[in-house]
Parts: C-alpha cells; sequence; structure tokens
C-alpha cells in the first residue's frame, strides 16, 4: 500500500512540468471580458482590449474618478458609470449637527 500511495506521488510529481509547460501569451481570438470596480476617495482604471469580441464594465464611487478605455476588435461594448463621493463631506456634515 505504501508503495503504491508512493509511485502515485512520483507519477503526479513528474506530470506537473507538462501540465504547466505552454507559456504564457495575450488571447486575441474569441471574446475577452474585463470588469473593474472601485470605490477609493481617488479611482484610475485603464483598460486596452485587443480580442474579436470586447466587453468591459468599469464602475467607480470616490471623490475624482478617471477612467480610459481602448478595444480593437470585430465587436466592441464598452460601459462606464462614475459616481461622485467625498465620504469625509457626509461625514463632516452630520457630526456637526447636534441633538437638542
Amino acid at each position: 500500500m505504501k508503495i503504491s500511495i508512493l509511485s502515485l506521488g512520483v507519477l503526479v510529481l513528474a506530470a506537473v512540468p507538462l501540465a504547466y509547460g505552454d507559456t504564457i501569451h495575450n488571447r486575441t481570438r474569441g471574446p475577452c471580458f474585463q470588469v473593474t470596480i472601485q470605490a477609493d476617495p481617488v479611482n484610475h482604471a485603464q483598460v486596452e482590449q485587443n480580442c474579436d469580441w470586447n466587453y468591459s464594465r468599469t464602475v467607480q464611487a470616490g471623490r475624482e474618478n478617471q477612467a480610459h478605455t481602448v478595444q480593437t476588435g470585430e465587436v466592441n461594448n464598452n460601459k462606464v458609470r462614475q459616481y461622485q463621493y467625498d465620504m469625509s463631506q457626509y461625514f463632516g456634515r452630520t457630526r456637526g449637527r447636534q441633538r437638542r
């Protein structure tokens, strides 16, 4: 029993380089999707897609929001929603009020 578990472990370890032997490359065929959600005081988003079909969604909520999207493909679909929200202003107003 111990010998079969040991030989199985050696076999699995020997197969690991084969499973991860392919090089990483940029995908250009088929669809590409990217979703970005940011909720910091200052938000910057930059999306670059170069696939057959490109879909991108960006949502930002903060004091300063900036988004830049470049898509090159047969189908390009991009939506950006930005909400200006300054948390310090909101809490500054509520702290200033006192109950009587």
